[in-house]
C-alpha cells in the first residue's frame, strides 16, 4: 500500500477514535466460524458481522501475528459481497491490527492462522477479545474436518448444525452479549492421520474438486437441506436489511448467489429457499 494511502488510513483511524467518544460503534451480531484444514492445512477463521448503525469510521480487529489475511468484504444494497481495502498495523509481540472501512453495515473478514501443527493429535485454542466494540450477540461455529476422529470442544458446542453435502459436520454455541475487553476462548482437539485438507483444489482453477461432486450428489438428493446458520435465521432487528430482497446468501461462506446458481461455487452448499 502506498505511503499516501497509509497516511489516509491512519488519519481515518484517528478520526474514528475521536468520534468514538461521541457515538460508540456497536456490533449487533457477530458470527465467528472456525474451519480447521478446510481448503488449506491451516485454520480458516471467518468473521461475519452486522453493525447496529451505518459505518462512519474504519473497523479495527486484533488478529494473531501468525494470521494471513484471505479476504475483507462487505455486502452492498443488492446483497453482493464486495472487496474492502484493508491495512495491517503492528500491535504488540503477539497481535497485529487489521483496519478496513466497510461499505455497509454487514461485513466479512477471513484469515488463515497456522496454529494446528503436523501431529496426528491436533489441538488449538481460538481467542477473541473486542477491545473497541460492544457485541450484542456473538455466535461461534466450528467445522469438523473430514477424516478426523475424537473431536472435542471446550467449552462444549451444544448445537448440532448438521452436515453439508461434502460430509462436513458443523457445531456451534451461542456466546451472547460480549462487553468490550472480555476474552472469549474456544479450544478444539481432534485426531487426523493425514495432512490433506477437507477440500482439494484443482491446480490453476481455484475451485475445489469436491464441489462438482457435491453438486451432482445434491441434485440427486433433493431432500437434503443446507446447514442453517443459527444467527441469520434470528434477524430480529427492525432496521436490519431483509435478506429476502436479494437472491440469497450461501449459509456456508456468505457468498451472494447469482440467479442461475443453485449451488454455491465456493463451498458447494445448495442455495437456501427464500
Amino acid at each position: 500500500m502506498s505511503l499516501l494511502r497509509s497516511v489516509v488510513w491512519l488519519l481515518g483511524l484517528w478520526a474514528g477514535a475521536v468520534s468514538a467518544h461521541q457515538t460508540p460503534v456497536v456490533i449487533e451480531r457477530l458470527e465467528i466460524s472456525l474451519w480447521p484444514e478446510y481448503d488449506d492445512p491451516r485454520l480458516l477463521v471467518i468473521y461475519r458481522g452486522e453493525l447496529a448503525q451505518e459505518p462512519t469510521e474504519p473497523l479495527t480487529f486484533a488478529i494473531p501475528l501468525t494470521a494471513d489475511i484471505h479476504a475483507v468484504a462487505y455486502l452492498d444494497s443488492e446483497g453482493r459481497l464486495l472487496k474492502s481495502d484493508w491495512q495491517l498495523l503492528p500491535s504488540d509481540e503477539r497481535e497485529q491490527l487489521v483496519i478496513f472501512m466497510p461499505g455497509s453495515r454487514r461485513f466479512q473478514l477471513e484469515y488463515y492462522d497456522e496454529i494446528l501443527g503436523q501431529r496426528p493429535q491436533r489441538a488449538f485454542t481460538f481467542r477473541f477479545r473486542s477491545t473497541r466494540y460492544e457485541i450484542k450477540e456473538l455466535y461461534l461455529e466450528v467445522q469438523q474436518p473430514l477424516r478426523s476422529e475424537e473431536f472435542l470442544a471446550t467449552p462444549p458446542l451444544p448445537e448440532n448444525l448438521g452436515t453439508d453435502v461434502q460430509g462436513l459436520r458443523y457445531l456451534g454455541r451461542r456466546v451472547g452479549a460480549v462487553p468490550v475487553g472480555v476474552l472469549v476462548e474456544q479450544r478444539i482437539s481432534y485426531t487426523k492421520r493425514d495432512a490433506r485438507p477437507s477440500v482439494q483444489l484443482h491446480a490453476g482453477s481455484g475451485l475445489p474438486s469436491l464441489w462438482f461432486i457435491a453438486a451432482a450428489v445434491a441434485l440427486l438428493a433433493v431432500g437434503l437441506t443446507a446447514v442453517t446458520w443459527y444467527w441469520w435465521r434470528r434477524r430480529t432487528t427492525p432496521t436490519s436489511q431483509p435478506i429476502s430482497k436479494t437472491l440469497g446468501f450461501c449459509t456456508g461462506c456468505g457468498r451472494a448467489f447469482r440467479q442461475d446458481e443453485r449451488f454455491c461455487p465456493r463451498c458447494g452448499r445448495p442455495r437456501p429457499t427464500l
